[in-house]
């Protein structure tokens, strides 16, 4: 398997092919999602951004204020120099799990298919957990969290629901994508929408307390996976 978690794997993967590519769908399924949740002044985050043209579509809608972060370093630059003329724009090379933004800082963030990548790696629902705390963390009181994903709830909504995030979660299915006008779509993917209620408290790096978490979390969702 891929390891999506590895900065090298998406550097050769980016370099071999320098273009555009999203995955699951771009802006225009996602509009009446995300366009309520949006102001013209909204900072927003867009979060393993990839070579995806979200960003630059949340643009030319009038959100400018987007900063996009991402481990590979290759397409940062790529991207860089792609949408260089949208100069309020940004891109970092950045590791999610340990961003340097500070405390409440976005209105707004998006996940595309980024926590579904992390959950198919090793170590995945600690690493997941490590994202979202950080998401949680940058997002300021009210902010929205928008997440795409094929994971159906039974997989992905607990990673949410986890009490020190401060989150409350709403659950939508836009259709897959198809492409021949005379097939009805046989699918969906899943937007999970998160509502930051109060900030986190900050209990210290205990890591002892984190993997026994961990592995709480862990056990309560297997047990309910096999139900």
């Amino acid at each position: 398997m891929p390891e999506y978690g590895k900065p090298d794997y998406w550097d050769e993967r980016y370099k071999a092919n320098d273009t555009t590519f999203d995955w699951y769908v771009s802006y225009e399924p996602l509009k009446d999602i995300l366009a309520p949740l949006m102001k013209p002044e909204s900072k927003c985050l867009v979060v393993g951004c990839g070579n995806s043209r979200l960003s630059a579509q949340l643009y030319d809608s009038g959100v400018h204020d987007i900063t996009n972060i991402d481990i590979s370093e290759v397409v940062v630059g790529q991207m860089k120099n792609r949408y260089k003329e949208l100069e309020k724009m940004s891109w970092k090379r950045m590791d999610g799990t340990k961003m340097d933004f500070p405390d409440s800082t976005f209105d707004l963030v998006i996940v595309k298919a980024t926590i579904d990548a992390l959950l198919c790696g090793s170590n995945s629902f600690h690493i997941a957990y490590q994202l979202n705390k950080q998401i949680s963390r940058v997002m300021k009181k009210g902010a929205r969290f928008v997440c795409v994903s094929y994971g159906q709830p039974d997989t992905r909504i607990d990673h949410f629901r986890r009490k020190k995030l401060c989150w409350e979660v709403d659950h939508r299915t836009i259709d897959k994508p198809v492409f021949s006008s005379d097939s009805a779509p046989s699918s969906h993917y899943h937007v999970y929408i998160m509502t930051k209620t109060e900030d986190a408290h900050d209990d210290g790096d205990d890591e002892d307390d984190e993997d026994e978490e961990d592995d709480e979390f862990y056990d309560k969702f297997q047990a309910n996976a096999a139900m």
